[in-house]
């Protein structure tokens, strides 16, 4: 039985309406960190004690999520606890809905994983932002780099102005709701340590 050409079409919209309120419904939706994440952190929070001031709280970032997901969280180690669970940006280099390429080559405008120290606030071209340092050989130049958790801005992807309120992308920065970013500051900032994985 051959289908017309309407029909088809009208499937297809059927479809693409379901995938999209699909979307809206997870971009909402809180998630928790998955329990191989939270030991992963318990081990780093170990290993680069040294690096650290801060041993309750550690941030998280889930790059396994798609890009319109909850994949950032600040965790309570004492507590085992969320206190906080929100969206992060990926380069746009890095992928469209998935983080799967990553870099630490000045330049590169990838995003970079690994364990990363959270360093001092201060105020940039974005806003009230935080400095980063890398603390492995894959990330050991973000700093150089200039990766750093700053608010969203308006973002331009192939000529086209995306507003904050939506900006999910970067050039390898971690950019946070600007709702958010003064909150993670003030509890994460002179030594808290990020976990981010792929």
């Amino acid at each position: 039985m051959k289908l017309s050409l309407k029909k088809i079409f009208k499937n297809l919209l059927y479809i693409l309406g379901i995938l999209l309120l699909g979307v809206i419904v997870m971009y909402f939706i809180p998630l928790t960190p998955s329990s191989e994440l939270v030991e992963l952190s318990k081990e780093s929070q170990k290993e680069y004690s040294d690096y650290t001031k801060n041993d309750s709280l550690i941030v998280l970032v889930d790059y396994r999520y798609p890009v319109f997901m909850k994949r950032f969280w600040v965790y309570n180690l004492k507590t085992d606890k969320v206190v906080l669970n929100t969206h992060v940006s990926h380069s746009w280099k890095s992928g469209l809905l998935f983080a799967t390429q990553f870099s630490n080559t000045p330049g590169s405008n990838l995003s970079s994983t690994g364990v990363i120290r959270i360093s001092e606030k201060y105020h940039g071209k974005y806003g009230p932002s935080l400095r980063l340092d890398g603390l492995e050989t894959n990330n050991n130049k973000i700093r150089e780099r200039s990766i750093v958790i700053h608010p969203m801005v308006d973002f331009r992807l192939y000529g086209i102005t995306i507003p904050s309120e939506i900006a999910l992308y970067s050039s390898g920065c971690f950019v946070l709701n600007n709702k958010i970013i003064e909150r993670v500051r003030n509890i994460c900032h002179d030594g808290t340590l990020m976990v981010v994985v792929n």
